[in-house]
């Protein structure tokens, strides 16, 4: 343990020393200074820098006047302020509100507005200069305009032989675009671009870009025009080219009758087309349609509509074909026939034919076999298997034939009666 007299002799030494006179003097210094400033109420100026300022134009009257200001940067200020210095050192951007006086605004147009600074901290400053004072604002009223798309092409080709290359398909057709009154009135076109490099030769899709063009056809700037859709697809229809022949089939065909024997043309047998170049192979030939037998005689013609597979385009446009028939050594004549016959009479009835005869039957076929045709040759028979059958008497259609004379078939529609009864169980 340290003595008395050593401890005093420490502490005197301390207490002379030059070290102690200066800390003191300092700490004697500062006291005096913080009094002071305390105490001083000269106001003093204070910067404070960066401060937003407020838009908000959804509570001011320019929104009832149907304007909307253009363009959306953030735009600060530095604030000046007076106090006392212990007030103003603390103060910061969030206890200043700056905002934009809109009462001289009148309606669309360019305006320079003043900047209002606010003290919303609650404590006591001046506030003495905002800078900048001003601020240069756009107003216009808020449109929405729809615009059909135009489609330009630009290097699409197909192989100048085999390919055929349809209109192209833009999807969508049209865009709404919103924006300044002033800047919608400046659009006097929308457009996509199809372009490709290189022949094509199968069906291709595109997307584009959508495009505002003004009057003189240069793009416009769409920084303050808002598009719903800014890209479209563009489908490329290529087809492949193909000659198809076309023909007719008969229905109603004795059995004495070879179609392929009867001599006709078509005003057109082939029919240039394109279709799909993944199915249009699998065509070799067009059905146009059918030919009744029963409604051939000697001033018949038929005209066909040519009706091609779906998605197939008729090149050569060739919409109808005629089917004329050359009936050369080929003559008509008229009997009365006797012969009648039921066929496929059902089970459990019987029935009976009860008209005699057919009278002014047509009867058409080769000059050389008319000539010795009877009545005789020919039949007609009444085929049951062809309809309901009940007990009762109907009319029933009636198909006449020489089937012992080649390429001889009779014309027109023919009926007898006929009563059908249940046999007795």
């Amino acid at each position: 343990m340290m003595n008395t007299s050593k401890f005093k002799e420490k502490i005197n030494s301390v207490w002379h020393s030059d070290t102690f006179y200066k800390v003191v003097s300092v700490l004697v210094a500062c006291v005096i200074w913080y009094g002071v400033a305390m105490n001083n109420t000269t106001a003093i100026p204070h910067e404070v820098r960066g401060v937003p300022v407020t838009v908000d134009n959804q509570t001011s009257f320019i929104t009832r006047m149907g304007l909307t200001i253009i363009g959306d940067e953030e735009m600060f200020s530095d604030v000046t302020i007076e106090g006392k210095r212990s007030v103003v050192g603390g103060i910061g951007e969030d206890d200043l509100s700056v905002s934009v006086d809109f009462s001289s605004v009148n309606g669309a147009g360019v305006f320079t507005l003043p900047l209002v600074a606010e003290n919303v901290s609650g404590r006591e400053f001046a506030i003495s200069a905002v800078s900048p004072s001003t601020v240069t604002l756009k107003f216009d009223r808020m449109v929405t305009k729809k615009f059909g798309i135009d489609l330009q092409i630009e290097g699409l080709a197909v192989p100048a032989e085999g390919y055929l290359m349809e209109e192209a398909i833009v999807s969508p057709t049209q865009i709404s675009v919103t924006g300044p009154d002033a800047d919608i009135a400046k659009i006097a076109s929308c457009v996509a671009f199809a372009d490709h490099d290189g022949e094509l030769t199968e069906s291709a899709e595109l997307t584009s870009d959508i495009v505002l063009l003004d009057k003189e056809g240069n793009p416009i700037d769409t920084e303050n025009l808002t598009m719903d859709v800014k890209q479209a697809q563009i489908s490329v229809p290529i087809l492949k080219t193909t000659e198809l022949p076309v023909k007719v089939e008969f229905l109603n065909v004795p059995d004495n009758v070879d179609p392929e024997k009867l001599k006709y043309t078509l005003s057109h047998s082939v029919i240039t087309a394109a279709g799909p170049v993944d199915e249009v192979d699998e065509y070799s030939e067009i059905l146009l349609g059918y030919i009744d037998m029963k409604a051939l005689d000697l001033d018949s013609s038929f005209q066909f509509d040519v009706v091609l597979p779906e998605g197939f385009t008729n090149i050569a446009h060739v919409e109808t074909v005629t089917v004329e028939f050359d009936w050369t050594d080929m003559v008509s004549r008229s009997f009365t026939v006797t012969n009648l016959q039921l066929l496929n009479i059902p089970r459990g009835y019987e029935a009976k034919i009860q008209t005699e005869r057919l009278t002014e039957v047509t009867v058409i076929g080769p000059a050389a076999v008319m000539e010795s045709l009877t009545a005789d040759d020919l039949v007609a028979v009444i085929d049951l298997s062809k309809r309901t059958v009940e007990a009762g008497q109907f009319k029933a259609a009636v198909a006449v034939s020489a089937p012992a004379k080649d390429l001889v078939w009779a014309a027109g529609e023919y009926t007898a009666v006929v009563s059908v009864v249940e046999k007795n169980s």
